[in-house]
């Protein structure tokens, strides 16, 4: 009996020691060598090279993935995994009079060093304003980079044969704005999406979408309106795909006069919203 117990206490420790049982463990590991990751799946951002105070490297960097985000770039700034991308951008200025002229290049590279794409563009900033790199000139130059970055690399994709995830869309009216300045809504929301990387249609197409807008007006006390806005994603046989709202109370004022910069700032809103619809209607419009 005390060899009995003996034999248990030397394997109880031995017992202890096993593994957990993992019934539903992989006994083998996938094989993901062929797997290609496009850059929208994965880009880290670099901090950018040639600014006038090195110091905003950095935020210029983290300004930039967060427009990149916005449009649908997996972008970060953080290590990524080891097939991402690596975006990297230089910045070349040179005086010219009290402006200073930037050349400005954004590298793609694929994880093994591969060049996947190289996107320019110029700007130009007041020589006083480029030496003190502010949080405007540091928003502007991320905002225009994600637009140049994005559609270089929706032509990168074209000329790879990657069809485009977004159904084809036609801007039609928007009704509901006071004065004339309904096509200067519908104008606004058209380059927010153009500028998305959304295939725009001149014209209704059988295979495509329609766009239409409605604005509702609501009096808020004496000095402020709510303004509701709608915007309706319809098949070109009147069926619905679905609806993004918006609404916000703006002071009176600025309802009066020129929408032009309230227009502006409704369609960046809803832009984003449009998409994921125009994402999702990519089958729809094709499945009739």
């Amino acid at each position: 009996m005390r060899r009995l117990l003996l034999l248990l206490a030397l394997m109880l420790p031995l017992a202890q020691c096993q593994p957990a049982p993992r019934p539903f463990a992989q006994a083998h590991r996938a094989d993901f060598a062929g797997v290609e990751v496009a850059p929208r799946a994965g880009l880290v951002v670099r901090p950018v090279a040639g600014l006038a105070n090195p110091d905003s490297a950095t935020t210029l960097a983290e300004l930039l993935a967060k427009e990149l985000r916005r449009r649908e770039i997996t972008a970060s700034t953080g290590p990524g995994h080891r097939r991402s991308h690596h975006l990297r951008g230089e910045i070349s200025a040179r005086p010219t009079g009290a402006e200073m002229v930037l050349d400005i290049v954004w590298q793609v590279a694929a994880a093994d060093g591969g060049e996947t794409g190289r996107f320019r563009h110029r700007d130009s900033v007041q020589a006083a304003v480029w030496r003190s790199g502010d949080d405007a000139l540091l928003q502007r130059l991320a905002r225009d980079g994600a637009v140049v970055i994005d559609r270089g690399l929706r032509r990168v994709e074209r000329e790879l044969g990657r069809p485009n995830a977004l159904a084809g869309v036609t801007m039609g009216p928007v009704d509901g704005v006071p004065g004339v300045d309904g096509p200067r809504l519908a104008a606004a929301m058209r380059h927010a999406l153009s500028e998305a990387g959304a295939p725009l249609l001149p014209e209704p197409a059988d295979d495509g979408l329609v766009l239409l807008g409605s604005v509702h007006l609501t009096p808020r006390g004496a000095d402020r309106r709510l303004v509701e806005v709608t915007w309706h994603l319809i098949h070109p046989d009147g069926r619905e795909l679905g609806r993004v709202s918006q609404a916000n109370e703006v002071p009176t004022h600025q309802l009066s006069g020129s929408w032009r910069g309230l227009a502006s700032d409704i369609a960046r809103a809803g832009a984003p919203g449009v998409l994921r619809l125009l994402r999702r209607g990519s089958g729809a419009a094709h499945s009739k």
